[in-house]
């Protein structure tokens, strides 16, 4: 049980090759145009190790790693999103055509980083994942280099920052309660008594729903979300409100359910207070734009607020009720 399983790893190594590949063409390669199909042909690879290892449940990496029909599920979802990204970008590259290369390499790159996010139980490989995938977003938001590009870029990079050591500080507070990084050992760790028998626990969950908070975008950590929208190339506008929040909820049930559970009537409250003013103010303040970038940031906004209500059931339903709201929100919102 000891031997790291590499096969388990398939996915997210091809993809990260299929990266590489593309950036090395990108050399060579005068029409631009075909990087593009290279990028999706080549989605077929780790789409087909993902579904090989369906029905698959085993852990890897001394439990870091973790291949269930939870982590395969969002591996096929992330690939379909790249796929359907890389797609609607075709036409799009024009505006930067001299970076193509770059600019698959880093979606199937981010897409790398959330499939890792999905399949984990451990907090610091939760947060290099995340690492991962945010920071290839923030280099695409700001891709277009004109000066709204630019500022969401910025801005995106900045909060982010700040929304990731927020993150950080509560996996180390948890980590600090529970003695361990691994989920599962914070759950048997926990003291009776909830939240409010334990000031620092309930310090690190605060801290941990603002972190999370900002990936999903929901109100109060949603300020970042219309600049970035309104300015980052549409593809990625897209894949933002889709991959990007979908990644945010796969890691949020990962932690709140397999870590958190002792806790879940607390968190649940939580959960239930942010869905309500999402949903409302998300809605509310959507009447007032004028751009369609921005309306769809409240947009996704307020689909943040309906997915939470998944999570304020605190059951195994409402877990499986989000990831479905999820699929249908993403083939909606990219089509």
């Amino acid at each position: 049980g000891k031997a790291l399983n590499l096969y388990l790893l398939t996915p997210e190594i091809s993809l990260c090759c299929l990266a590489i590949v593309v950036i090395l063409l990108d050399l060579f390669l005068k029409r631009k145009r075909l990087l593009a199909a290279v990028s999706v042909f080549g989605l077929v690879v780790p789409a087909a190790f993902s579904l090989a290892l369906w029905g698959v449940e085993e852990t890897s990496f001394a439990g870091m790693l973790v291949v269930d029909q939870f982590s395969l599920f969002f591996n096929l979802f992330f690939l379909v999103m790249a796929a359907l990204v890389i797609l609607s970008s075709v036409d799009y590259a024009s505006k930067f055509r001299a970076f193509q290369g770059e600019y698959y390499a880093l979606v199937l790159l981010s897409a790398a980083g959330m499939m890792l996010m999905a399949s984990t139980r451990e907090l610091i490989s939760i947060y290099i994942a995340l690492e991962l995938t945010a920071i290839s977003l923030y280099a695409l938001t700001g891709f277009l280099k004109d000066p709204k590009s630019s500022e969401a870029g910025i801005k995106y990079l900045l909060l982010g920052a700040v929304a990731s050591a927020v993150l950080l500080y509560g996996m180390a507070l948890v980590f600090g309660i529970g003695g361990s990084t691994h989920l599962q050992d914070i759950a048997r760790a926990i003291p009776d008594g909830g939240l409010l028998a334990n000031p620092a626990l309930s310090m690190g969950v605060v801290l941990l729903v603002a972190g999370f908070g900002f990936k999903i975008a929901t109100v109060p950590f949603q300020m970042w979300v219309p600049d970035v929208y309104e300015g980052a190339p549409t593809p990625i506008t897209a894949y933002l409100s889709v991959a990007s929040k979908a990644a945010g909820f796969a890691v949020i049930l990962r932690v709140f359910y397999e870590a958190l559970g002792p806790l879940s009537l607390d968190w649940g409250i939580i959960f239930a207070i942010l869905a309500a003013v999402t949903m409302t103010l998300g809605n509310v303040v959507a009447i007032a734009q004028t751009n369609i970038k921005r309306m769809l940031g409240y947009s996704s906004i307020a689909q943040a607020g309906y997915l939470m209500v998944g999570l304020a059931t605190v059951t195994m339903l409402g877990r499986s009720g989000l990831v479905f709201f999820l699929a249908a929100y993403a083939l909606t919102n990219l089509g």
